[in-house]
């Protein structure tokens, strides 16, 4: 009997988790050998995940020399969260029609799922349970290509591999956010359907480079 595969350990998100949650600083060097004794993997491992983490610019290589925790580009965030709220504003109109008590139904339960991994789940659930939600509504609108660009626009735009937040009052704001795009689309108004999709978007906590420090304030 063929052996299942084991699951990818998610090395990078571990690393972007710490990076977001403060214990490497914005140009501080990160060491191999340091990070392989702090997550006890290997130095092939270790060294993938900083290559992904550079992809996604959370780090920066620097040939010669190793990776360094990279200093985000706020102009270039803001102006990629610009981008992705009009594409999947977009994409939540034009699944508005689509949506029958069904769908709704199935939505809700997206949300609460979120809900219930806010209160009992790990970072990882929480990310893919917010995730679900937003690619559920997304999957009943009619243009694939549309959907295709605002996914792609959404991975970019993050700087890390999961959607991480910075406290417990800013993933239950998220959760309230996916209750208003619902209520909005239940109500059937377009341009609330938008406005409530594009606050969700541009003032989630989530999608900001640096709200660890503003949430200690």
């Amino acid at each position: 009997m063929a052996r299942l595969p084991r699951a990818r350990r998610p090395l990078a998100a571990e690393i972007a988790t710490a990076i977001r949650g403060g214990a490497y600083r914005a140009g501080e060097w990160l060491r191999q050998v340091d990070l392989e004794e702090r997550f006890g993997a290997t130095r092939f491992d270790i060294r993938a995940a900083l290559a992904e983490l550079a992809l996604r610019q959370t780090v920066e290589h620097v040939p010669n020399r190793g990776f360094r925790v990279a200093t985000p580009d706020r102009r270039r965030i803001g102006e990629m969260l610009e981008v992705r709220a009009l594409l999947e504003a977009e994409a939540a109109l034009t699944a508005l029609p689509r949506l029958d008590d069904a769908a709704f139904a199935l939505l809700e339960a997206k949300a609460a799922a979120f809900e219930r991994a806010i209160a009992e789940g790990s970072p990882a659930s929480q990310s893919a349970t917010n995730l679900d939600f937003h690619d559920t509504l997304y999957g009943f609108a009619p243009n694939r290509a549309l959907v295709e660009l605002a996914l792609e626009v959404r991975d970019r735009a993050r700087l890390w591999p999961l959607v991480l937040w910075p406290s417990m009052r800013a993933l239950r704001r998220s959760a309230e956010g996916h209750g208003e795009i619902l209520t909005a689309l239940r109500g059937g108004d377009p341009v609330r359907v938008a406005a409530s999709v594009r606050s969700h978007i541009l003032d989630s906590a989530a999608n900001q480079p640096d709200t660890e420090e503003e949430a200690r304030r």
